[in-house]
């Protein structure tokens, strides 16, 4: 049975950008994902870095 419009435990976003559909998914040595997943917040600061690794490459290659 779904939740009423507006109902207190509906979910809300923390993101104010939406985020795309399709995940990235990736293979990690062992134990690696349970120490990130232990790190509160996790999921945004991971996405933060992404982003900075990718504009870092991506101004790196332009200025080669």
């Amino acid at each position: 049975m779904p939740f009423k419009k507006n109902h207190e435990f509906r979910f809300l976003p923390i993101e104010s950008q939406s985020l795309d559909t399709l995940p990235l998914t990736l293979k990690l040595r062992p134990g690696i994902r349970d120490k990130i997943r232990s790190i509160p917040n996790w999921q945004s600061e991971l996405r933060d870095t992404i982003e900075a690794w990718l504009q870092k490459k991506l101004d790196q290659t332009a200025q080669d």
